[in-house]
């Protein structure tokens, strides 16, 4: 081969490699943006996550205090406590000092709430009304010394 047909195809094959390594350079610029996207994506999940675990936390505590102080039912406070439960960790239905709360929201799940309670007629109300004292009587003193149980494991969980 002569000369010039060889300069030229080593010129040829600098152009390809300069090509290539223009190309895996972008390509790598590519894939770190998008690493550090799913980065902030996941710390933004987190973040979120942990605002909510602290939320229902929160929320449990004052709940907790509230049925042991008498200023929310024991039906209405039950039926909360096991949702938020339900939201921070299923698992806490098998404890038996919750069990209570899963019992009063399974013996209530059945009543009507917000927009169909207030369609209800008042005889049928005051229907449900004495089923849900019956319901409070019954498991008052259980779901109170759940609250408490409650209440002091999340002041563990808080310090």
């Amino acid at each position: 081969m002569s000369e010039p047909v060889i300069i030229s195809m080593i010129a040829f094959g600098v152009l390809i490699i300069v090509f290539l390594l223009v190309f895996i350079y972008k390509k790598y610029l590519l894939l770190k943006k998008n690493r550090e996207a799913k980065q902030e994506q996941t710390q933004q999940i987190n973040r979120v996550r942990q605002e909510k675990y602290t939320y229902v936390l929160d929320s449990l505590k004052v709940l907790s205090q509230a049925l042991m102080s008498g200023q929310v039912g024991v039906v209405e406070g039950s039926i909360r406590v096991k949702v938020l439960i339900d939201h921070l960790d299923p698992e806490f239905h098998n404890k038996s000092a919750y069990k209570v709360f899963s019992d009063v929201f399974n013996e209530t799940e059945h009543i009507p709430i917000l927009k169909a309670w207030k369609s209800l007629d008042k005889r049928t109300k005051r229907k449900y009304e004495k089923f849900m004292a019956g319901i409070e009587k019954k498991h008052a003193d259980e779901v109170i010394e759940a609250a408490g149980v409650l209440n002091s494991e999340l002041n563990r969980a808080l310090h």
